[in-house]
């Protein structure tokens, strides 16, 4: 058995060889833990930053006030890949329809179309498409429209959509295709009664 002297001088032995790798793994395994909790805390601090920021370009939007437009896009600019600026997208489009800006609304529903997850982007695919149809921009709104075809719960919608873009056309025999397409798809909406006066009225 090991006397005291023994034991010590194995342990300094065995730290004088692997003494060096042992630091080094606390440094380094120190550094992750500490990296990832400061990380974590930025990363906190940037989506409650963007909250308040969020906050703000939508009342400056509703109180209709002065730059309000111009700051709501520049925070879609600094925040495009954001759930926030998709929102505040929204907003802006909303608010530039009402204003008969057309261009900013398309605009900015296309930054959400080009950004956004799936469904967000569905949105912002038929909310364009309506935008352009008012324009009388056909053929555009109803690329806008099928692209939200690619979810499945704006199935429906998006159909019945193609088929008052198609009617707005004049294009009859397609209006009467997409609004049966949208009946087959469970459409709650007018589809049926869109797709009857088409029938009636030829």
């Amino acid at each position: 058995m090991e006397t005291e002297d023994q034991q010590v001088e194995r342990i300094k032995q065995f730290w004088s060889e692997h003494g060096k790798g042992i630091v080094a793994g606390l440094v380094i395994g120190f550094g992750l833990f500490y990296g990832w909790r400061y990380y974590d805390a930025q990363t906190r601090a940037a989506q409650e930053a963007a909250s308040e920021q969020f906050e703000s370009v939508i009342v400056q939007l509703e109180s209709e006030q002065e730059g309000s437009m111009a700051a709501a896009q520049e925070f879609l600019t600094a925040n495009s890949g954001e759930t926030y600026a998709h929102l505040a997208a929204f907003e802006l489009a909303k608010h530039a329809v009402e204003h008969n800006d057309y261009a900013t609304a398309v605009s900015a529903l296309q930054m959400v179309r080009d950004n956004a997850e799936p469904a967000l982007r569905a949105v912002a695919d038929l909310r364009q498409a309506r935008v352009l149809l008012a324009q009388e921009q056909f053929d555009t709104a109803l690329a806008a429209a099928k692209a939200a075809e690619s979810v499945a719960p704006f199935k429906a919608q998006a159909a019945e959509l193609q088929g008052d873009i198609l009617l707005a056309k004049g294009d009859t025999t397609g209006a009467r295709a997409a609004y049966q397409a949208a009946i087959d798809a469970g459409s709650q909406g007018l589809a049926e009664i869109k797709l009857n006066s088409i029938v009636a009225a030829s």
